[in-house]
């Protein structure tokens, strides 16, 4: 479940290069505490790591910052090297206690100078087990060489109430918006009903349970269906289904004034639905966690 970061779109004439830059990027060594490709780390260039600090739940576990840290003299002799000027991929990577890399975020061009959420997912999309991990940047300059940041550690520390999810097979997913947890229709509805099956209850539970746990924090429940039928009968339809599921919740005592619902309709894909497993995955309720306002 963990998104690629894309900070612009390139055009098509410049598509190619960037996935190839990309791809260099996948292929770099394991082992953290050795350069990519052999190039020497990137002078002046930070990646910071701030574990999640407060109690809001719905904020994600880990956030990363990319700094510069320019010396003073040349600042002010204006002789200060941008290193990341001309970046043509960056990316991310987090590796376990052997060396191994097990999750990565990545986009092209410029990487973004606000934090960068991590959910502390596998690059498989799995949640992480907890303890220490080591994380570096890496990025392809305009020169086509692999440059990195020096390694920084992290430390995972997962709440009871999440590994509940992992357990009942719901994904999550940490958004600008706050934490969501998404329902595949297979899980809780019948092809084209949005009765909720008994086979559902126990993850709906959960999720109720977790609700009442952030009390702080106000809920949307956003309703999807795939591409397939008319535009009127898929936003029926995924609207019925987030109100089933709200009306669950509120069944189960989460206040009324903290819940809200909507039908997407085929609106906002995860997977392509051009193919049944893509279509299936897009058919989906979404319990959406909202940041606790300051």
């Amino acid at each position: 479940m963990l998104g690629d970061k894309d900070n612009t779109r390139p055009s098509a004439g410049r598509k190619a290069p960037c996935l190839l830059a990309l791809f260099f990027l996948l292929l770099a060594p394991a082992a953290p505490g050795y350069p990519a490709f052999g190039v020497s780390t990137g002078p002046g260039v930070e990646l910071e790591a701030m574990e999640r600090l407060t109690p809001d739940l719905a904020a994600p576990p880990v956030t990363f910052t990319i700094r510069q840290n320019f010396a003073q003299e040349d600042l002010f002799s204006g002789e200060a090297q941008d290193e990341l000027a001309g970046v043509k991929a960056w990316q991310i990577q987090i590796f376990d206690t052997n060396g191994r890399k097990v999750s990565f975020i990545q986009g092209r061009n410029r990487p973004p100078s606000a934090p960068i959420s991590w959910g502390a997912v596998s690059s498989g999309g799995e949640p992480l087990p907890d303890g220490f991990y080591s994380s570096r940047l890496a990025w392809t300059g305009a020169d086509g060489k692999v440059r990195t940041a020096p390694k920084t550690t992290v430390s995972l520390l997962t709440p009871t109430e999440l590994r509940r999810f992992s357990a009942r097979k719901l994904r999550v997913l940490y958004t600008d918006e706050g934490l969501v947890v998404s329902i595949e229709e297979a899980m809780i509805f019948k092809p084209g009903g949005s009765g909720i099956q008994a086979s559902a209850l126990p993850a709906l539970q959960d999720i109720a349970l977790f609700l009442k746990s952030c009390a702080a924090n106000k809920v949307t429940i956003k309703g999807y269906t795939d591409s397939s039928g008319s535009m009127d009968l898929n936003l029926a339809l995924s609207r019925r289904r987030a109100a089933v599921v709200c009306r669950y919740l509120l069944d189960s005592g989460i206040a009324a004034g903290r819940l809200a619902f909507k039908g997407m309709g085929p609106g906002n894909p995860v997977a392509s639905n051009a193919t049944e497993e893509g279509r299936a995955m897009n058919r989906r309720v979404e319990v959406v966690v909202l940041r606790a306002e300051s």
